[in-house]
Parts: C-alpha cells; structure tokens; sequence
C-alpha cells in the first residue's frame, strides 16, 4: 500500500486522522468507527471519542441488572403478623396490643404446662406475676423519666407553635386569632387557666393531640405532636363522645343549666292543664284547634295552605251592581233612558251609564229609546257615504 502524499492516514467518518497505516485498520475495527458510521447513515455529525466513552458508560449502567437489598422479614410469633419492614415491625414490638399479646401467650403456655406438671404450679405462678411486675416496673419507669425529663409549658406559651405572649389574655387572643382555637361550653367554664395548663401538660408531657386524643399514631416529641395539629387542623379540643367530656368536666360548673324542680305542694301541674283543656275546641273541618281566646292553631303539615291568601269575594249588592254596568257598557248598543240631557254627565263618567229601571220623571219611556244612539250614529254615516260616493260601486265594462 503507498503512503499518501501527506504522510497521514484519515478516517472520514470520524474526521481524524493517523501516522501509520496500522493505526487506521485498527481504528476501522473499533466502536467508535462503527458508531461514527452509523450516524453518518443517518445524516447525522461524528462525535468525538470521549463523548462515544461518556454514551457508552451511561449505556452500559442502564443495562447493569439492579442489585436489590433483600427485604426484610419480621414476625411476631405472639400476634401471628409478618412485617416488611423494620420501622414497623419495631413499632408493633412497643405497642400495647402486643404486649397483652405475649402476656395472652404466655398465659396459654402456663395452662399447657399445668396440665402436663401439675407440681410445678406454684413455681409457674410467681414467674407469671414476676414477669408482669418486671414489666410494669420498666413501663413506669419509664413513664416517669419521661415526665421527668419533658418540658411544661408555661400559661403564656402557645399550645401550638413557639410563639410566647407578655400575658395570659395576650396568649389566648393569639391561640383563638391565629390557631381557630375555642373552648366549648365556655359560659360554664370556671377554672380557665386550669383547663389550659392541662392541655399544656396533654400536649408536652404525653405528646397527645388533643383533638385525636390518643385514637391516632403517637408522636415522640412536643414538635412533632404541634406540627401535627398544625398541618391536620387539629388545634381544638375533642369535645363529641361522652368519654372526651368527663375528662375535662372538672374544669366545668353545669349546675346553672339544670332545670328548676316543681314544687308538687304550691302548683298542681295536671290541674293547670286540664283548666287549659277546657276552654278548648276542635274545628268544624276537624283539622284545626280552637284556642280560648279564638285563636285557631293548625297542623304543621297543613302550613303551606295557611301561607296562601286569597282575596275574599265581595258579595254586596252594590258590587255586583257595579260589575253588571260594566258589563253592559262594553256591549254595543246599550244606552241609559236618561236621553240627550243626560249624554255630556255620561262623557264625563267615561261613556258607562248606571243601569235604571226604564222611568225618566216617572214618565215611562219605551225599549227601542235604549238604541237611538246607536241608529243615530248609522244614519250619520250613511249620509256622509252617500255624499261622498263611498257607497257608489263601479264596474268595469267587459270587453269581448
């Protein structure tokens, strides 16, 4: 093979070029030649070959089959339950419900082993008890180096976030402004400062929300019990089932809210209400009551018929007299038999006329007076068709 006259050898798809010949047959048979050739079929520009390195890394990481942690396994023997993780499997060994568990369990192993060495009752029996006051022992101890070592919070402080007032008015204008905070039934409240410095000691102390009021997860700290109540609207007091209002009714006085008793001596209940009774009747419809002093009661179920008005009907002479004169003046024709002395006061009446018995000063006056006006009014107008040859009718003549 003869050198080029350069003295360099290229490659075209990669745009580089080499000194030797054995440079470039080496370079054809990699992957960065046949990348390059590639995307030149595809009309697109060669990349370099720390760029085909970087592509290539990142391909072969896509590709590398994942390494997955083995998932964890934990089993409660005593509560017959298998957990996938450690988190919870950790928080149902502290829970209540599996302690009675081990305590059930260890009970049932103690019965099994009686029927089995009945001489070995005695020595059972401590160890049951033993046991149980091993782990009371620890759980108050506990519980009381926790409220030993947990922080009360002072009447001046909020109950749900950091901030602190100059005075105790201050801090609960500040909890009910800006936290919705109310007490209920606080007209029968009597020991206020009382009633807060409780929730204070609910809220640091046991990290208790007080609105779930032990019903939800526990909490572990003041923070994270306050940034619960903050994010769930949590900052009020449970206040629904009995069990909620017995724990704070110390603080309460309802004695103002009892009723009265009757004196059975100085008023006779029953007599009063017969007295009542008496003056009492039912309706003739035999749907309402009639009270004594008139008054009409009504069923509730009837009330949208009580609601209506309607107007009563007026059933005096003079009205339907009126009605009848304004029916007869819209009928054409009709006249009163007052005659022309009496046509300017009917102009003035709006040309309706009241309805007589026919005499004009006693004098009778026949029926066919009623229509002069109107034949008068024909007549008229016949004169002026025929002076004005309205009435004339023209033919054409018919041409063959």
């Amino acid at each position: 093979m003869t050198p080029p006259k350069s003295g360099l050898y290229t490659c075209l798809a990669c745009q580089v070029a080499f000194e030797s010949a054995e440079g470039q047959r080496t370079h054809y048979r990699s992957d960065w030649h046949r990348y390059n050739l590639k995307r030149k079929v595809a009309e697109l520009p060669p990349v370099s070959n720390s760029q085909f390195q970087r592509r290539a890394e990142v391909v072969k990481e896509a590709e590398a089959p994942e390494v997955k942690p083995e998932p964890f396994k934990g089993h409660c023997g005593a509560c017959k339950k298998t957990f996938g993780t450690k988190n919870s499997h950790d928080s149902h060994i502290r829970s209540k419900k599996h302690k009675e568990a081990v305590v059930k369990q260890e009970s049932r192993v103690k019965k099994q082993t009686e029927t089995t060495e009945n001489n070995n009752d005695n020595d059972n029996e401590e160890q049951e008890k033993e046991k149980k006051k091993e782990i009371n022992i620890e759980e108050t101890i506990t519980i009381d180096e926790k409220i030993k070592a947990s922080r009360r919070l002072e009447e001046t402080e909020c109950l749900f976030c950091n901030n602190k007032a100059d005075s105790f008015e201050d801090n609960m204008s500040h909890m009910t402004l800006v936290h919705s905070f109310f007490i209920p039934d606080i007209e029968y409240l009597v020991d206020l400062k009382g009633l807060v410095k409780y929730l204070g000691e609910k809220i640091s102390v046991g990290n208790t929300c007080l609105h779930c009021n032990g019903k939800g997860r526990e909490y572990r700290s003041l923070e994270a019990v306050r940034a619960h109540m903050l994010d769930k609207g949590h900052c009020m007091i449970a206040y629904d089932s009995d069990e909620d209002v017995m724990e704070v009714v110390d603080f309460y006085d309802f004695s103002s809210s009892y009723a009265e008793l009757i004196d059975e001596e100085n008023e006779d209940v029953d007599a009063e209400l017969s007295n009542i009774a008496q003056g009492m009747r039912i309706a003739d419809d035999d749907m309402s009551l009639v009270l004594p002093n008139g008054n009409v009661v009504g069923h509730r179920s009837l009330k949208r018929y009580y609601d209506q008005k309607f107007k009563p009907e007026d059933s005096r002479d003079s009205v339907l007299i009126n009605k009848l004169i304004g029916q007869y003046s819209d009928m054409q024709g009709y006249q009163t038999p007052r005659g022309a002395s009496s046509s300017s006061s009917h102009q003035a009446r709006g040309g309706r006329f009241m309805i007589t018995d026919g005499s004009k000063n006693g004098i009778h006056v026949r029926h066919t007076e009623a229509f002069k006006d109107k034949r008068i009014h024909e007549e008229y107008k016949t004169r002026v068709g025929m002076q004005s040859n309205k009435l004339q009718k023209y033919f054409r003549i018919q041409i063959l």
